[in-house]
C-alpha cells in the first residue's frame, strides 16, 4: 500500500424526518407490517398524480445551509429509469441536473476539509426480504424521502472515510433532519474507492462499494477494497468500472455487477410535476433552525463548563444528551457534578432502558435535584441511584421517593452511635485487626453500619466516628 495514495468519495443517503413520504400522505412510520403504508401514488398505478411535501424540501434545505453548499432555488425533478423489483413505478423520482445544493463543504473535528459535490431530494425504493426459496417484497419505504449528499474523491483513508461518515451524521442529527438511524435504514452509504501510485495527478478507476450497513463496515470494505486493488495493480491486472458488495461473513468483497454510466439511467423531466422556486423567506428561516454546529457546540462546552475534552465528546455524541446536559445546568450550574453523574449512573440506567433516551422521562429539573441532594449529603451514594433509577422512566416526584423509601442519609452522630456500638459489638475480628494496623478492615465496618442502616448511613461520617471509637 506504500506506493499508492487512496481516493474515496461518499454517496450517503439519508431518510429525512417527515410523517408523510415525498410525494403523497402516506405514513413514514418504520415498524409498520409489510405493505400498508402504500397508495396508489407511492405505488405508481396508472392515473396517478404526486403532490411534493413541502416539509421534505424545509429538511432539505437545512442540511445544504449545514454544509454550507450553494442553494439552487430552481427545483425542478426528474425520471431515473431502471427496473427493479422493490421499485414499483420502474422509475424514482429524483434530482439529477439541478440539484439542491452544489458546492458546499464539511470541515470535521480532526480540521481535515472534505468538499460537497451535490446534495439533492428523491424518493426511497421499497425493500426486499430474502428467504431460502423466494424473495418478498415491503414497499412501506417506496416513497419515503430521501436526500443524497454526494462528497468529491477528497478523503484518503478509510478512517478518514470513517470519521467524514460520524460527523456528518451528528450534524444532521443536530439541525433536526433526520434521525440518521442506521438500524432503520435512515442513513445509508455507497462508497466509491480508487488508487493512484503516489505523485500521479490523473485519478484511477473507481470502484463502487455497496451493502455495508455500520460505519465500521464501510471502514472495513475500503480497507479490504484497497488491498485488493493494490495487489491487482501490482500483478499487472487492469481495475474495472463495476459495482461490488461487501461480504460481511467472509469480510470481503465480491462482484455485483458492472457500473452503468448516468446516460443508462435515461433521465428526463418528471411530467407530472410542476417546476417552482424556493422563496428567500423559507432559506431563511430553515438558516435559523441550522443554529450551532457539533464543532461549534463542543468549543463553547469547553469554554463554558469546565469539563474535559473527553466528557465533551461523549456529551455531545448525542444531540438528546446534550440538550439534557444544557437544561440541567440551569437548574443547578455544577457542571461537573452533572457530568459525573450523567456519564456515569445516568448512562448506565438509560442503557438498560427497553428503548433508551425514548425511555427516558425523568426531567432535567429532577436530575439535577438528585445530583444536588447527594452533593448536600443528603443523599448518600446508592441512595442517591435508587432514587434515580425509580425516576428515571416515571418522573415521580424526588421529595416523594425518598420520603416513601425512607432514603435519606443519616449524618447525624447521635442517629449514627448506635449502629457504629452494634457493628463493633458485632465483629471483633476486624476490629482487633484493625488496632493491630489492617487499615481494610476499617471499611469492612463501614460496610456493617451501612447495612445496619439500610443504606442510609453517611460513609465518610460513619468511618471517622469507628476510627475514633475503636482508638478510644
Amino acid at each position: 500500500m506504500s506506493n499508492f495514495e487512496i481516493v474515496i468519495g461518499l454517496e450517503v443517503h439519508t431518510q429525512l424526518k417527515t410523517k408523510s413520504k415525498i410525494f403523497c400522505s402516506c405514513s413514514t412510520e418504520f415498524k409498520s407490517p409489510p405493505n400498508t403504508n402504500i397508495c396508489p401514488v407511492c405505488c405508481g398505478y396508472p392515473g396517478v398524480l404526486p403532490v411534493f411535501n413541502k416539509k421534505v424540501l424545509e429538511l432539505a434545505v437545512r442540511v445544504s445551509l449545514a454544509l454550507k453548499c450553494e442553494t439552487n432555488k430552481s427545483i425542478y425533478f426528474e425520471r431515473k429509469n431502471y427496473f427493479y423489483p422493490d421499485l414499483p413505478k420502474d422509475y424514482q423520482i429524483s434530482q439529477y441536473k439541478m440539484p439542491l445544493g452544489e458546492r458546499g463543504i464539511l470541515e470535521l473535528p480532526s480540521g481535515k476539509k472534505v468538499n460537497i459535490n451535490r446534495v439533492h431530494m428523491e424518493e426511497d425504493a421499497g425493500k426486499l426480504i430474502h428467504k431460502e426459496d423466494c424473495s418478498l417484497v415491503d414497499f412501506n419505504r417506496t416513497g419515503t424521502p430521501l436526500l443524497e449528499i454526494v462528497s468529491e474523491p477528497d478523503i484518503r483513508s478509510p478512517q478518514e472515510a470513517y470519521d467524514y461518515l460520524t460527523y456528518l451524521k451528528l450534524v444532521i442529527q443536530y439541525i433536526g433532519s433526520s434521525d440518521c438511524d442506521m438500524e432503520k435504514g435512515s442513513l445509508r452509504c455507497d462508497a466509491n474507492i480508487s488508487l493512484r501510485r503516489h505523485g500521479d495527478t490523473k485519478l484511477g478507476t473507481r470502484v463502487e462499494l455497496k451493502n455495508m450497513n455500520s460505519f465500521r463496515g464501510v471502514r472495513a470494505a475500503l480497507e479490504f477494497e484497497a488491498k485488493r486493488q493494490a495487489k491487482a495493480i501490482e500483478s499487472g491486472e487492469k481495475i474495472i468500472q463495476e459495482t461490488r458488495l461487501w461480504d460481511v461473513d467472509n469480510l470481503k468483497t465480491v462482484v455485483m455487477r458492472t457500473k452503468e454510466q448516468a446516460h443508462d439511467y435515461r433521465y428526463f423531466p418528471e411530467p407530472d410535476l410542476l417546476d417552482f422556486s424556493v422563496s428567500n423567506e423559507l432559506i431563511e428561516g430553515e438558516k435559523a433552525l441550522v443554529g450551532e454546529l457539533p464543532i461549534e457546540r463542543k468549543e463553547r462546552f469547553l469554554k463554558e463548563y469546565k469539563i474535559n475534552q473527553k466528557e465533551v465528546d461523549i456529551i455531545l455524541a448525542s444531540p438528546w444528551l446534550a440538550n439534557f446536559f444544557e437544561e440541567a445546568n440551569k437548574a443547578y450550574p455544577k457542571s461537573q457534578e452533572l457530568s459525573n453523574w450523567l456519564l456515569g449512573p445516568f448512562l448506565e440506567q438509560v442503557n438498560a432502558l427497553e428503548k433508551g433516551f425514548d425511555s427516558v422521562k425523568i426531567s432535567t429539573q429532577k436530575f439535577a435535584q438528585i445530583v444536588r441532594y447527594f452533593s448536600e449529603k443528603k443523599l448518600n451514594n446508592l441512595a442517591a441511584k435508587k432514587v434515580l433509577s425509580l425516576s428515571i422512566a416515571t418522573d415521580q416526584d424526588i421529595d416523594g421517593i425518598i420520603e416513601g423509601e425512607g432514603l435519606t442519609q443519616v449524618s447525624g452522630e447521635d442517629q449514627l452511635s448506635l449502629f457504629i456500638e452494634e457493628a463493633i459489638k458485632d465483629n471483633p475480628k476486624p476490629v482487633k485487626e484493625y488496632l493491630e494496623g489492617k487499615e481494610q478492615a476499617i471499611m469492612f465496618l463501614v460496610g456493617q453500619v451501612m447495612k445496619k442502616s439500610r443504606g442510609n448511613a453517611n460513609p465518610q461520617v460513619a468511618k471517622d466516628m469507628l476510627k475514633r471509637r475503636i482508638e478510644e
